[in-house]
């Protein structure tokens, strides 16, 4: 019986030491303790032929340690501000005087739908009529309503999102130069004299990246 316990320890031992010695392929080890083993002057002690590059140990100073991977610094994605553009469109590059369908062609429109269809951020669209004092206050606001509409579907044409539009009109409400204009006795003279009551705000509201 203690034959046969003394043999399986002897064996087990031995199966030790062997993987214990090719974990240190190359190098004599202490065994036990699966450490290299070193002379005096600390240097490990090399146990025949073997091929440093693959087979040689860092510590030995046998194979170089791996350098670490150098990774790219990742650049901050940028903020998102919002931001509010307004501008105003001359309603004598649109329409013929007191007419509602915009004129072929309109170099001025077509800037508008171009910058906005580039708007990744585009959020809204607001377009508001204006007119001058000339005629009826009623029809001022029909008016005003129905160029505004026809702006909003111009750009819906040329391609943007028709739910981020809306159009109204303010008729002759918010006329700047009536006073100045109105003293003017030749029509065709006032009638210009007033083409910049004649017009369309537009406010976009968008956002823009900013770095941080």
């Amino acid at each position: 019986m203690n034959k046969s316990i003394k043999l399986s320890a002897l064996v087990v031992a031995m199966m030790l030491s062997s993987g214990a010695f090719a974990a240190k392929a190359g190098y004599a080890t202490d065994g036990a303790l699966d450490n290299v083993a070193r002379n005096a002057y600390g240097e490990c002690w090399k146990d025949g032929y073997f091929n440093k590059a693959t087979d040689g140990l860092v510590e030995c100073g046998d194979k170089e340690a791996p350098k670490p991977v150098a990774v790219a610094p990742v650049a901050p994605a940028p903020a998102v501000v919002s931001q509010i553009k307004s501008f105003t469109l001359s309603a004598a590059g649109l329409f013929a005087f007191d007419k509602t369908v915009i004129t072929s062609g309109n170099a001025a429109l077509d800037g508008v739908v171009a910058e906005l269809k580039g708007d990744k951020y585009l959020k809204s669209v607001a377009i508001v009529g204006h007119t001058d004092y000339m005629g009826a206050e009623a029809y001022n606001q029909k008016l005003s309503e129905r160029r505004a509409n026809a702006v909003k579907d111009y750009l819906v044409a040329g391609g943007i999102p028709a739910e981020k539009i809306t159009a109204s009109g303010a008729g002759e409400s918010q006329a700047k130069l009536t006073e100045q204009c109105s003293k003017i006795k030749v029509r065709t003279q006032r009638i210009a004299c007033l083409e910049p009551d004649r017009r369309f705000e537009v406010t976009v509201e968008t956002a823009k990246e900013v770095k941080m």
